[in-house]
């Protein structure tokens, strides 16, 4: 049987499993899209992606069957472009689909048939055949060069306006889409047959006219551009061709700042900061490249990807900069950990739940009473979930709670960038916002004491 795993990235109401013969019975539901068909010779699996903020994000896979047949059944998908992929066995298969699709197709290293299916994918394919002139030999295992390539661009590229206009189907939003679409295609195989390592490459001045009109002042205004899943790649390619293209070579490679802002939509921009984080291989790099930029960052995705990024790179070291945690107090106002600063702050993740974290407070509130009047902040980091916050809160004011108490609802971001897996977790920060310690002794220990006192003496 197949198999069919559904990913909370869609809005799933229920996972189906499906074989060929099962997709061929019953009446259909009329949210649920149903992709089926055959796979390429030898594939094993065929994993169905989405596309999320111009990246692909995998969301199912699909067991190949004794006859070479997959299927998939989507609830509710969210419509776009999807893809579909055999691994090695060629590029990946775009296709669209919405509530209701019944999409049956043949796959074959890359290219594909339409053997039944709405009038979009039927209308995708013929461009996806039209575009094979160009796009098929930008793949490494390609020996063509630029002598064969640039007559075939030349060619095509004039044709491209026309084929627009027989972009037909009866959904407007799919035919505006794949117009689009169309004129990012054509560039991004022209920028990939250039930037794919070859035994011959060209001098700039045996480019086809095409590659001038390429840079543009401002590039990728249109939000569209994320609804495809190779938009990062073709940010990369893009930012890649701009430099190889300027007059006057610059002695240092373009910053991130430079680089984003060859981008005019603030997403497009995000999404190409994040896809460029993998080259920063230390924590100080990486703040310093991410801080003129970090204001495009502007979904939570975005953010996530970022927050992921620092954290591979951070050893949590003495002397990094703390993480810029945010929690709600008891007024209901937002605190982030950088409105500390300028006091030694002693975080305490606890929860009320927690029996060791209620057993530490008495030692806890004691500690409070011996630092009193020093430079030293407590900070108490609740980790109820979001049905407890009333609990919580009478909690805290029952024990007389003092400090800075905050509410997290549930196990959030410190937890997650820190790497919290049980509590209470007392963790250390200097004046200037510095990690001193993330796993702190306990209050019922006389060394967290000294610890605080050793780091205010160091202030």
């Amino acid at each position: 049987m197949n198999q069919f795993n559904a990913s909370r990235l869609l809005p799933l109401v229920a996972c189906v499993a499906l074989t060929a013969r099962a997709v061929a019975g019953p009446a259909p539901v009329p949210s649920l899209a149903v992709i089926q068909g055959q796979a390429p010779e030898k594939a094993k699996k065929i994993t169905l992606y989405a596309v999320d903020e111009g990246r692909k994000t995998e969301i199912a896979n699909a067991v190949v069957n004794a006859q070479h047949a997959f299927a998939f059944a989507v609830p509710a998908p969210k419509e776009g472009f999807y893809y579909l992929s055999a691994g090695d066995r060629g590029g990946d298969t775009r296709i669209y689909v919405k509530s209701g699709d019944q999409l049956k197709l043949k796959m074959d290293n890359g290219a594909y048939i339409v053997e039944s299916g709405s009038a979009e994918n039927k209308q995708l394919q013929q461009w996806n055949d039209q575009l094979r002139v160009i796009s098929k030999p930008a793949g490494l295992g390609d020996t063509s060069s630029y002598v064969s390539f640039f007559p075939k661009l030349e060619a095509f590229v004039p044709k491209v306006a026309s084929l627009k206009k027989t972009v037909n189907t009866p959904n407007k939003k799919f035919n505006e889409l794949l117009q689009y679409t169309m004129d990012v295609d054509v560039e991004y195989a022209a920028l990939l047959f250039l930037m794919t390592p070859r035994s011959k490459h060209p001098e700039h001045s045996q480019y086809p006219a095409y590659y001038q009109q390429v840079v543009q002042n401002k590039k990728f205004c249109d939000s569209k551009l994320l609804a495809n899943g190779e938009a990062a790649g073709i940010l990369r390619l893009y930012a890649m061709f701009t430099h190889m293209m300027a007059k006057e070579k610059p002695k240092t490679f373009p910053s991130l700042e430079q680089m984003s802002g060859l981008f005019c939509n603030d997403t497009i921009k995000g999404l190409f900061i994040t896809e460029s984080l993998g080259g920063y291989r230390t924590f100080e790099t990486l703040t310093e490249a991410v801080a003129p930029v970090k204001k495009y960052l502007v979904t939570d995705g975005q953010m996530q990807r970022y927050l992921a990024a620092e954290k591979a790179v951070r050893k949590f070291a003495t002397g990094e900069v703390g993480f810029n945690f945010t929690g709600e107090d008891m007024s209901g106002k937002k605190v982030a950990f950088n409105d500390l600063k300028g006091k030694v702050v002693v975080v305490d993740v606890w929860a009320t739940w927690c029996g060791p974290c209620k057993a530490e407070l008495p030692y806890l509130q004691q500690l409070e009473e011996e630092m009193a009047g020093k430079n030293v902040t407590f900070v108490g980091f609740s980790v109820d979930e979001e049905k407890d916050k009333e609990k919580w809160a009478a909690f805290v004011k029952k024990q007389e709670m003092k400090g800075v108490q905050l509410f997290g609802a549930g196990w959030s971001d410190i937890t997650k960038f820190y790497d919290i897996k049980g509590i209470p977790r007392f963790m250390v920060f200097d004046q200037k916002g510095n990690i001193v310690t993330i796993d702190a002794p306990r209050p019922s220990t006389p060394e967290l004491k000294a610890l605080i006192e050793k780091t205010l003496s160091n202030g």
